[in-house]
């Protein structure tokens, strides 16, 4: 049994008391006549760390392979149980369908099981106050189950089939792939995660499984079908380590496992993947990602690693990543923040892998003004580690920041599991990490100094900068050898490249020139080339009581006021207030609004010959008695719709769409029915627009009716930002 734990809460409870007994409230109650000493502090000693010995779990191998790992702790009557599951991850998804692991991962879950639905799991599972959840990495699968102790006889067998039966209902299915490329429409929203993703494809090259990437077309590639066929052949008992802990008798528990897990059985010949060779080489180059919408510059800088964690310079490296980026005592942070004040973060790390290199990287978050001396700032501390030995003071530092938080690598049972999973999966030795703490207290100045000189190649690195050029002091060019700067394209592609690169068939051409034709009698009915004449409008409307004001100048300038907030775009950047907040909203929020203005009719029949506006004809349709000419509009932003053109009057009177929730995930199926046109200045323009939105759980309809439409306001260029307070 462990109760470490216990032994941590007794020591803060402790420090605590010490505090309160320290306080000035306390000091207030002593008598002032309290006799005091004078310390040297420096004098003061201290007993030695008393040595700590981890918790032993109990280690069991079925027949099938599944290896368990067995640990009681009486403290808490609750049972906790966390799988390791090798052989999946995205590593080994097809190319063509990137996404699939993650997606079986979730689903697996998601889904229900062979005896029970999504719902009625999900049920079971809320009424008992457990856990049940499971995912898909890059290179290993987990699944997680959390229960009172005295429900473990329902929870456990429903986790176990959440393992083996998953049934990957049909409608979660479909609700994950919506998931997926909900998440592929806010990748570019964040700089970091930019950073992130981008420094692994120049790392490792685009193509490689560790750089890869799901697109929206490889999420639509992917069935139901393929999510089957990936479990039943990589989720396996041989491949899969199970620890169990918390309030129960390990030899029960063993009967349990064994009752739930005994009879799975892997296919005839399974043999576990071997994972991809990272394969990378050193190069130096500089790169770039404009991103309009930041105030500061992300910047990672590093390259390939070359050694794993079996090395004998492991514990060497371990220290030279303390005494380059070990926290408020390192190099980077002593320099580059603390003494230069060009950083808000700085940070570092060679990572090594159990059975691959990993890679070193430095990164700096900097205010943009200063990007490149920021990012000189750190390369010249990356250099500096290969001729400026550590300290003696550094060294013991480092040492010490090490050895005094081993202890945090045990301090709970799923630590100690987990760690032990691990080794026994990389056939690491047991006692791993106790070796390592050994070889750390051998280390000296001259290791450190050793494998910064062997593994570090400043000027065979990578350089990637996320931020807003036209801040910056200095010309990035100044951190290359050459004066070339590699501009990093992250816009997020809509179809795989062989079909962007192909030329458009006969029918494609045809479906074209059809849909303009259309469109252009479509305008004709509603106005014809006064619409050309458009510059700006000013729409007025209301909604379910609540009004709403849209100020437009083309061609994409914008701004909105409704109940209280304000969104305003200037072309480039999207801007919102609300409350007195403002903030800048990310690139992917910039498309969905200015997306919306693509389906307002004179907005679009003012813009038809935009290069960036795709139109197909989608052949007729009749609905209640009346033919529609179908055409699909895909616009430069936001999501495409189908456009219904009465067939006698050529009027646009039906408009369909899918949206995804942001919050849930789910699809959401919109109609919106144009009613009431009306001429103002020579154009005709539907007054009412009825929209119903539909989902699995119901629908939804809205009515909104144009108050007022005024065209060519001319308004003024403040009224497009934030900082101004008035004007047309």
């Amino acid at each position: 049994m462990m109760h470490s734990r216990l032994f941590f809460l007794r020591g803060l409870f402790a420090t605590i008391a010490l505090l309160l007994l320290a306080s000035p409230a306390a000091a207030q109650q002593a008598p002032d006549d309290i006799s005091t000493a004078d310390y040297d502090v420096e004098a003061l000693t201290y007993p030695a760390l008393r040595s700590f010995e981890p918790p032993e779990p109990t280690r069991l191998e079925l027949d099938n392979g599944m290896v368990l790992f067995l640990l009681e702790d009486r403290e808490l009557p609750q049972v906790t149980a966390a799988a390791r599951i090798g052989g999946v991850g995205a590593v080994y998804d097809p190319a063509e369908k990137r996404g699939l692991a993650s997606m079986t991962g979730t689903v697996m879950r998601s889904g229900g099981t062979a005896s029970l639905s999504p719902d009625s799991l999900n049920t079971v599972l809320e009424n008992l106050g457990a856990t049940v959840e499971t995912s898909i990495g890059q290179t290993a699968g987990s699944a997680f189950m959390s229960t009172l102790a005295d429900n473990v006889d329902t929870v456990l067998p429903l986790f176990a089939e959440v393992l083996r039966r998953p049934a990957f209902a049909k409608a979660k299915v479909q609700q994950a792939k919506s998931q997926q490329k909900s998440a592929i429409s806010r990748r570019n929203d964040n700089a970091r995660g930019i950073a992130s993703r981008e420094f692994n494809q120049i790392l490792y090259g685009e193509d490689s499984p560790y750089a890869r990437t799901p697109e929206y077309f490889t999420i639509d590639r992917i069935t139901r079908q393929d999510l089957v066929d990936y479990h039943d052949r990589a989720v396996q008992p041989s491949n899969t380590y199970l620890s169990v802990w918390g309030d129960f008798d390990a030899d029960a528990m063993a009967q349990k496992l064994r009752a739930q897990f005994g009879d799975w059985t892997a296919p005839d010949g399974y043999s576990p993947p071997t994972p991809p060779e990272r394969t990378a080489r050193r190069d130096y180059s500089v790169n770039f990602v404009q991103k309009a919408d930041v105030n500061q510059s992300t910047i990672y800088m590093g390259h390939p690693g070359e050694i794993t964690r079996r090395s004998d310079d492991y514990a060497a490296v371990t220290l030279m990543n303390e005494v380059l980026s070990g926290g408020f005592s390192g190099r980077l942070f002593q320099t580059v923040r603390k003494e230069k004040g060009l950083a808000y973060s700085v940070f570092g790390n060679y990572s090594t892998g159990y059975q691959q290199p990993g890679r070193f990287f430095a990164g700096v978050f900097s205010q943009s003004a200063r990007t490149v001396e920021a990012a000189t700032a750190v390369m010249e501390e990356v250099r500096g580690m290969k001729t400026n030995p550590p300290t003696a003071e550094e060294l013991s530092l480092a040492k010490e920041s090490y050895l005094n938080s081993f202890v945090f690598n045990f301090d709970t049972e799923q630590e100690v599991l987990s760690r032990r999973m691990t080794y026994a999966y990389h056939d690491y030795p047991t006692d791993f990490l106790q070796q390592t703490r050994t070889a750390i207290e051998n280390v000296s100045t001259d290791d450190v100094l050793s494998v910064a000189q062997k593994y570090l190649h400043p000027n065979e690195a990578h350089i990637l900068v996320v931020g807003r050029r036209q801040d910056f002091s200095d010309s990035l060019a100044a951190l290359t050898n050459d004066g070339a700067v590699n501009e990093v394209d992250i816009s997020i592609p809509r179809r795989p490249p062989s079909e962007q690169d192909a030329a458009p068939t006969a029918a494609e051409k045809k479906a074209a020139a059809t849909a303009q034709e259309l469109m252009a009698d479509a305008k004709d009915a509603l106005g014809g080339t006064a619409f050309d004449d458009i510059q700006s409008m000013r729409v007025e409307s209301t909604q379910q009581g609540r009004t709403s004001t849209l100020l437009v100048a083309l061609p994409n300038k914008m701004r909105v006021e409704r109940g209280g907030i304000t969104i305003t775009s200037d072309g480039s950047t999207v801007m919102v207030r609300r409350g007195g907040q403002t903030q800048t909203l990310p690139s992917s929020m910039k498309g969905q609004i200015t997306g919306q203005l693509w389906r307002s009719m004179p907005y679009l029949m003012a813009n038809l010959g935009h290069e960036g506006l795709g139109l197909e004809a989608r052949g007729d349709t009749t609905m209640s008695d009346t033919t529609y000419r179908r055409v699909r509009v895909s616009p430069p932003s936001g999501t495409a719709y189908t456009l219904y053109l009465n067939a006698e009057t050529l009027r646009p009177e039906r408009m369909t769409l899918t949206q995804r929730n942001p919050r849930s995930g789910a699809t959401v199926d919109v109609t919106q029915v144009f009613r009431k046109y009306q001429e103002v200045s020579g154009v005709r323009v539907p007054f009412t627009t009825r929209t119903t939105q539909s989902t699995p759980q119901g629908s939804r309809e809205t009515t909104s009716t144009i108050q007022s439409l005024t065209l060519n306001v001319d308004p003024k260029p403040s009224r497009f930002s934030l900082e101004e307070a008035g004007g047309q």
